[in-house]
């Protein structure tokens, strides 16, 4: 039982000292993508340093993004200009 607490609470969980929980971390990804990138997921992808796979499944929802990647798109954002909250 306290796995399946474990798991409830890691979707609900912030991702940052934003407060982003998933649903947030997706949307502020899907814009900088969508903005920066040509909503390109293979030149996001590249930009990220994750593979390709791992974008997809993000923007597909099948998995939720990490607090590490949601700090580094917030960091590739102010870098180039782009507004994401």
């Amino acid at each position: 039982m306290a796995e399946a607490n474990d798991t409830g609470e890691s979707q609900t969980n912030a991702l940052d000292d934003h407060g982003t929980d998933n649903e947030a971390g997706l949307a502020l990804l899907k814009r900088l993508r969508d903005e920066g990138f040509e909503a390109d997921n293979d030149k996001f992808a590249l930009v990220l340093g994750r593979p390709i796979e791992e974008v997809e499944a993000w923007m597909g929802g099948s998995e939720p993004p990490d607090d590490d990647i949601i700090m580094k798109a917030r960091g590739i954002a102010q870098e180039r200009g782009i507004e994401i909250e």
